[in-house]
């Protein structure tokens, strides 16, 4: 290996009984300097170090972990610069192994290959889920969790310089850098480590907001130029500022005022597309809910589903063309009547009894029940991306309480306060809408439990995909969360959270 090539950067934060092992390896690589930042210890934390003729600097403050990979990028002198963890040494065999892509000139950047964490069968720690979502926002969904995040990775001196070493300080933030810049990135390699460190949960949502704040800029899209799926939010545009033509036809049903929820009335929303197989058992099953009202969008339908839902005494509000995915929920938000509005589909049978509890919990205070999703922590490992949104979404907003709740799945319920508040319109983007609620101090809790999963109709042109692509469906979801989250940093840019 050539001896001019290569800068090692170690950031030692600890007084490590392994100095020398990790020294007598990086050695074997014949580099051209090994660079020690040490974080506020003095020099009996790295006594060994001086038989390796390291470069040593010495902070008198302790700095947060990757400005010492800063400090080292900017002292090195080498082509290549491989940056390595103080808590284990890696064998020189696989550290030159590691870095061959590098010196053949087939790669600019190398990620350690994490796969052995991401598919193991046991909780994520948050760290990982959020690698997982932001590799996917930035379209690097192969990455899996690999990520300057977690040492060993290599780069050369060009990539740093075109990234700035300062970014380094932001691991997330470099790495979405890199991506920008379409830097190749090799990470078939695994470099055996006991365990991907968790970060303090603070820090961790910084780098990552910070990095998906600078990516929606350059995308100059809050979607992050992930689909809408043909969503006709000019429907909802029109309804706002009183536009004839979006005001759809409407036949009223029937309407009862009960007081089966004290002074509060119900009103039952669901959004169709081609449901005739399903759409009277649905109505029939939420009346026994006692509701004020059972509101069914019919949207782009060309079957009896329409002419049924009126014999079944629903109010029924038609559209021509189809609508796309949550417009219908928009518009029976914007037509509904009652206090406590729920929110259902109709191309699957919720019992009465599973829906009752988020109505209920309306009635007693909450302004947005979610569907309780604690299944998801204990198998379907690894996540899937949209399970791993919905959490990263909850811990951006300090609702790890929420784990996987969400407004992307029924059933749920508003309050008409909540509605009034966020706007009828951000029901179009049911992650936006969420977020919305939380931000303005709603009451908001995961209530109950149904597996829509199991029930939800299966539609190829949505759920299906190339192999290696992802659906439109979850494409869509993923564009969701990220204009979600593109609220969230709007509304904390500036604040000490952000």
């Amino acid at each position: 290996m050539c001896k001019h090539s290569i800068s090692i950067i170690i950031p030692i934060q600890h007084k490590i009984k392994n100095l020398t092992g990790i020294l007598k390896a990086c050695e074997q690589l014949q580099p051209l300097e090994i660079i020690l930042t040490i974080n506020g210890y003095t020099q009996d934390s790295i006594g060994s170090a001086d038989s390796y003729n390291c470069e040593i600097i010495t902070l008198e403050e302790p700095i947060e972990s990757p400005n010492l990979y800063v400090i080292g990028a900017k002292k090195a002198k080498g082509q290549y610069l491989l940056f390595l963890d103080e808590n284990y040494m890696v064998p020189p065999s696989l550290l030159i192994q590691f870095l061959q892509p590098l010196l053949n000139g087939c790669a600019d950047v190398v990620l350690n290959n994490l796969d052995d964490f991401f598919y193991q069968k046991q909780q994520p720690n948050l760290a990982m889920i959020w690698q997982q979502v932001t590799n996917h926002f930035f379209y690097r969904p192969d990455l899996n969790i690999n990520s300057l995040l977690f040492p060993p990775y290599a780069m050369t001196k060009e990539v740093l310089e075109v990234i700035n070493p300062d970014n380094l300080s932001n691991p997330i933030l470099a790495q979405m850098k890199i991506i920008e810049h379409k830097f190749r990135i090799c990470d078939q390699l695994n470099i055996p480590i006991p365990q991907v460190l968790p970060f303090p949960s603070t820090q961790l949502i910084h780098y990552h907001l910070e990095a998906i704040a600078n990516w929606i800029s350059k995308m100059q899209d809050p979607r992050g130029n992930y689909t809408d799926n043909n969503r006709k939010r000019d429907i909802i545009l029109g309804l706002q500022n009183g536009e004839q033509k979006s005001i759809p036809k409407i036949i009223t049903g029937k309407e009862f005022y009960s007081n089966t929820y004290g002074d509060q009335q119900l009103s039952v929303i669901i959004p169709v597309q081609n449901e005739e197989k399903t759409i009277e058992s649905v109505i029939f099953e939420v009346q026994k809910l006692k509701p004020f009202e059972i509101i069914v969008i019919v949207n782009g339908s060309t079957d009896k589903t329409e002419e049924l839902a009126k014999s079944c005494g629903a109010t029924v509000i038609s559209y021509e063309e189809a609508l796309g995915n949550d417009t219908g929920r928009a518009v029976g938000a914007f037509f509904a009547k009652g206090e406590i509005l729920l929110f259902i589909d109709g191309d699957f049978l919720i019992s009465s009894h599973d829906l009752l509890p988020f109505v209920q919990s309306i009635q007693n205070g909450t302004d947005l029940a979610l569907n309780k999703l604690e299944h998801y922590y204990m198998y379907r490992l690894p996540y899937s991306i949209v399970t791993a949104c919905k959490y990263a979404v909850n811990l951006a907003c300090n609702r790890k309480d929420l784990g996987m709740g969400s407004t992307t799945a029924v059933p749920h319920a508003f309050s008409r306060k909540c509605i009034h508040t966020i706007g009828f319109d951000s029901l179009l983007s049911p992650t936006l809408s969420q977020v919305k609620t939380i931000l303005a101090g709603f009451h908001v809790q995961n209530v109950h439990s149904v597996d829509v999963d199991k029930l939800n109709r299966v539609r190829p042109e949505k759920h299906f995909s190339q192999e290696g692509c992802l659906s439109l469906a979850t494409q869509q979801i993923i564009g969701d969360h990220i204009e979600a989250i593109s609220y969230l940093i709007e509304q904390k840019r500036g604040k000490e959270c952000f």
